[in-house]
């Protein structure tokens, strides 16, 4: 019996690994629109109700932007929380504010749906050790001493979708669209590192960067 909790342990743990903690669902790439060979000046915006989950996430994408050799400007240093909660603000003049930091690209992250799912466990009995003998007519017995009871116990697991856009400023037109889904992520900053270089191996994959 133990051998055999022992390997239910060990198959839980593979398929667990098994399972990709964020992958990209679906993409979309403008066929009408020729991007540029290389963008060298991004701006990034993260949209999020929470201003300070707003700034983690541009900060680690920055990070990543500026370790490839470009330039990273962040929506959070350039647009007060006042100017984004103003309706009055046009579409124009949100793009004529971006331009004016110099950049040649935008590129927006939303999260777009959580998902929660819940699983109860129940309580588990089982025997750690084992004794085996033969009893006085020669017959193969075994027996067990005491047993371990495992309280039953609920699984959370949350799911997180993204969708991610690529534009070209100049032409204001958007280049790809790419929707991902992270599984368990346990933070914030590992969150975007995993996220990071999905992105990255996609828009490799798609063309729009080559290095």
């Amino acid at each position: 019996m133990m051998k055999n909790i022992v390997f239910a342990l060990l198959l839980l743990a593979v398929m667990s690994a098994c399972t990709p903690s964020q992958q990209v669902t679906n993409s979309w790439v403008n066929p009408d629109v020729k991007p540029k060979e290389r963008y060298e000046s991004i701006f990034i915006i993260a949209f999020a109700h929470d201003l300070n989950a707003k700034i983690a996430v541009e900060n680690e994408l920055a990070k990543v932007v500026e370790s490839r050799g470009r330039k990273a400007v962040k929506s959070s240093d350039v647009f007060s929380a006042a100017f984004l909660a103003d309706t009055n603000n046009t579409r124009e003049q949100l793009i004529q504010a971006i331009i004016a930091t110099g950049c040649d690209g935008v590129y927006t992250v939303a999260l777009m749906d959580i998902k929660t799912d819940e699983s109860y466990q129940p309580a588990t009995v089982y025997y750690p050790v084992e004794h085996s003998f033969y009893d006085c007519y020669n017959r193969y017995a075994y027996y067990y001493f005491n047993y371990v009871e495992e309280p039953g116990y609920t699984i959370v697991n949350r799911t997180f979708y993204f969708e991610t856009n690529f534009y070209d400023l100049a032409s204001d037109q958007l280049i790809s669209s790419i929707q991902s889904d992270a599984f368990n992520p346990s933070d914030i900053k590992s969150l975007m590192k995993d996220y990071s270089k999905l992105m990255i191996s996609q828009l490799k994959k798609e063309g729009l960067i080559k290095e």
